[in-house]
């Protein structure tokens, strides 16, 4: 009997291709069930520049890779459902513009602490959304909306903008500030500048959107073969003295009191977040060290790191308590369990909870809410 030649070359050629198939698979499985128990969730997107897209100039055909006028970046903050408009948050809650009757709206502004997406996976549970829920449940009522403006790498001048030119015209009943390590981190960045175009802008906040990128986008191996093909600069220290420069501190101070302003102008009660920190070195060099822009930032010693980060928690705390706002200590709730943090400023999905319920215990034992 003659061989079967075409039935022996498909087997050469189907079974290695299998192999590697299985291979992949696997090592993507492994990859996923280590961010399992890292605290991101099995389908985390953490790594994922697309999801995380949203940069100014981004090249891609999705309809909310537009650019954002004033804000260097951003997200859609409207959608259409029905030739109706509504508000959309960060994770794409819709909320009708026209606040309904009888209805309290929250609007919570920070940067990825509040945005949450290194916990973001198909639970779709950031902070904001559970606070909502808490709320709700607590006070027998569906007529409170939560709404999530958080998002990674905003500061204050990012909350400052969205509050005048588009939160204002929503009719909020209480705003939720909660900004540090952002507006901390400016004050590394060379030639500080008052409205901090000297970080937000370089090229490290335009990012263009490879097909690549876009096909394999899902793929947790691909991203970490990725990133470590393009490895960061490494992270630079240097002693700076536990004092910051006193423009960093001043603008800081500045845009927090300047937030409250309008906000109160326009009868919206603030509440002003400080944020926790986990002082564990390790969990900052986690974070840190793979920073595209390491290579132009100087970070300080660690301890001098920490005492700058308590610095501007305190400021926090002085601009409230001297303009008579809410204040909620979160690092005081937080940072003392490491089991909470992903890294050095990151939560994990309890610490999204517990950080949630901060907020609403104090919402609830002042009674915020009539």
């Amino acid at each position: 009997m003659k061989p079967n030649f075409r039935s022996s070359i498909n087997s050469r050629f189907w079974i290695p291709i299998a192999s590697i198939i299985a291979t992949l698979l696997i090592l993507e499985g492994s990859i996923r069930t280590y961010d399992l128990f890292r605290g991101y969730g099995f389908f985390s997107d953490h790594r994922n520049l697309v999801v995380r897209r949203t940069l100014a100039g981004s090249t891609t055909n999705s309809t909310d890779q537009t650019r954002f006028p004033f804000r260097t970046y951003g997200f859609p903050l409207y959608k259409q459902v029905n030739n109706v408009t509504h508000i959309s948050s960060r994770h794409g809650e819709l909320f009708p513009i026209p606040k309904p009757t009888n209805t309290y709206r929250i609007v919570v502004f920070g940067g990825s602490t509040t945005e949450n997406s290194h916990v973001y996976d198909q639970t779709q549970m950031h902070y904001p959304l559970l606070l909502q829920s808490y709320l709700r449940e607590e006070l027998a009522s569906d007529n409170i909306e939560v709404i999530n403006l958080g998002m990674s790498g905003y500061a204050t001048p990012h909350s400052l903008i969205l509050l005048q030119l588009d939160v204002l015209s929503w009719d909020p009943d209480l705003v939720i500030l909660s900004h540090n390590i952002n507006d901390l981190l400016t004050s590394y960045w060379p030639n500080f500048t008052y409205d901090y175009s000297h970080q937000y802008g370089t090229q490290h906040y335009f990012y263009n959107i490879s097909l690549p990128n876009l096909i394999f986008q899902h793929s947790q191996l691909y991203w970490l073969v990725k990133f470590r093909l393009n490895p960061a600069h490494e992270m630079i220290r240097k002693p700076y003295g536990d004092a910051l420069p006193k423009e960093s501190l001043n603008v800081f101070k500045r845009n927090l009191k300047t937030f409250i302003a309008i906000s109160k102008k326009n009868n919206v009660q603030v509440l002003l977040g400080n944020q926790p920190l986990q002082r564990n070195e390790e969990y900052f060099d986690s974070h840190m060290r793979h920073k595209k822009y390491n290579n132009i930032v100087v970070y300080p010693l660690h301890d001098e790191f920490i005492t700058h980060h308590t610095t501007f928690n305190k400021i926090i705390e002085e601009v409230a308590k001297e303009n008579n706002v809410l204040f909620v200590d979160s690092d005081k709730i937080l940072a003392n369990n490491e089991e909470l943090f992903i890294d050095f400023v990151h939560y994990t999905s309890v610490g999204v909870q517990v950080l949630a319920q901060g907020y609403a215990d104090y919402i609830l034992d002042h009674k915020i809410i009539n």
